[in-house]
């Protein structure tokens, strides 16, 4: 990342997620090009200099800001799209089911009409008198004659055995049987149909079931209507939200919401490093060259008394349960480093230096990595910093710059074996962290 894109990010966290690997190069442009224009300035020490400026920063805020809700405003716009397309396939989907079962339903409905205007056409012929009458009744015989016949035939040539013959006139006969019997069968069901109508009852079934298909591919077009409005309605909203920020010309609220504070983590992994801060600790101790004095599993006896709010004894720091302590981690060093927010990795780097050092030191380290103000105090601002760059160089590059300051300290000779180790051994499992995620 370039520095001009850190002091961007400086001001406003919230173009963190723009400027992340993947992310277009138009945005990264831009960005600089505001930040050019606002600061006057190419060189990255004197922008870092004049954005310091109250009008300045004020100005490059907000010019920030309305990258930002564009940026936000096109991917609102993408994803509706996309949303639109989404609707309008299902609206086709059910629309071409529906005409599919409309047309299943004429169907249905035109062979019914079929069969009652062939049965009222026979009773008009008989009631005239005309030999045309005889015409069904002449037709249904012949059938059921015939089905039978052929029926008795096929029983009476498998019973002498005929059917069992592989060749000659018998099985010729007994293949032109199956195929007549076949045929027959068709036409007998009709002609029970016709006369009997006791397929009549099934049909209506039939409709009845084509109907209800129909009521059901209403409600579904009903639903996607419905779940369009909602969709519409959310844009709007969030289109005046975009305007109501712009409006206002305060990068602010734009700040507070992109941002949005650190996000909790699992808690598994404040355990983990929890885990480890105990091990780095180890138990009682109360060396004489130490500044702590003593010393249980990390908390001195000057913290421990803070903690408790009155004074506290040797005897109460070699009889700190693993409970209280891991309680004071939390709120003393975990919580006040927001590493709930930052990377995994850089949470335990962050969290065991701030341990062993101090948390404004560990703070302020880290500051100084991703080129953020060095007030010490970690917040929206540092988290938003720190989850732009890649973790494993933070790893790295915090690391070296805690060895730099134990190398400072006058007490490097007694406790350097243990100091290189223990920053070693974070190293090692932080990055492992970060690439597990």
């Amino acid at each position: 990342m370039s520095p001009l894109l850190g002091i961007a990010v400086n001001m406003l966290p919230g173009l963190a997620k723009r400027l992340t690997r993947g992310s277009r190069p138009e945005t990264q442009d831009l960005v600089e090009t505001v930040v050019r224009e606002v600061l006057n300035t190419d060189d990255p020490q004197e922008a870092a200099l004049r954005s310091e400026d109250p009008q300045l920063s004020g100005e490059l805020r907000l010019r920030l800001a309305e990258i930002e809700a564009a940026a936000d405003k096109a991917d609102q716009e993408a994803q509706e799209l996309l949303r639109q397309a989404q609707l309008e396939k299902l609206r086709l989907d059910i629309q071409a089911a529906s005409e599919q079962r409309a047309g299943q339903l004429d169907e249905l409905e035109k062979r019914l009409d079929d069969k009652q205007d062939a049965r009222s056409t026979m009773v008009d012929l008989n009631k005239s008198g005309s030999y045309l009458a005889w015409g069904p009744v002449l037709v249904s015989t012949v059938v059921v004659v015939g089905f039978f016949v052929t029926l008795i035939s096929l029983v009476f040539l498998v019973k002498n055995g005929t059917a069992n013959a592989t060749e000659g006139a018998g099985q010729l006969i007994l293949q032109i049987l199956n195929i007549a019997v076949g045929a027959l069968t068709a036409g007998f069901a009709t002609v029970i149909s016709f006369w009997l109508g006791s397929s009549n009852g099934s049909q209506k079934k039939d409709i009845n079931a084509a109907q209800a298909q129909n009521t059901v591919a209403q409600i579904q077009k009903d639903n996607v209507r419905a779940t369009q409005a909602m969709v519409d309605a959310q844009n709007r909203q969030t289109a005046d939200l975009i305007q109501r920020m712009s409006a206002a010309a305060n990068p602010a609220p734009v700040m507070a919401a992109a941002a949005g504070g650190p996000k909790a983590k699992d808690a598994r992994q404040f355990v983990k490093c929890l885990d480890i801060i105990f091990m780095h600790e180890g138990g009682y101790a109360d060396h004489p060259e130490d500044p702590g004095g003593a010393t249980n599993m990390g908390i001195t006896h000057k913290t421990l008394a803070a903690w408790r709010g009155q004074p506290v004894t040797k005897d109460d720091v070699r009889d700190l349960t693993r409970e209280e302590a891991g309680e004071i981690y939390r709120a003393n060093y975990w919580n006040a480093l927001s590493c709930d927010g930052l990377p995994a990795g850089v949470d335990l780097v962050a969290f065991d230096f701030g341990v062993n050092a101090g948390v404004r030191r560990s703070a302020k380290l880290l500051q100084k990595l991703v080129h953020v103000e060095q007030d010490g105090q970690v917040g929206p601002i540092t988290v938003g910093a720190a989850k732009t760059l890649e973790a494993e160089h933070i790893i790295n590059a915090f690391s070296d710059g805690r060895m730099e300051h134990y190398r400072s300290l006058k007490t490097w000779d007694t406790f350097k074996k243990g100091w290189t180790r223990r920053t070693t051994e974070t190293r090692a499992t932080a990055l492992e962290m970060s690439k597990n995620g």
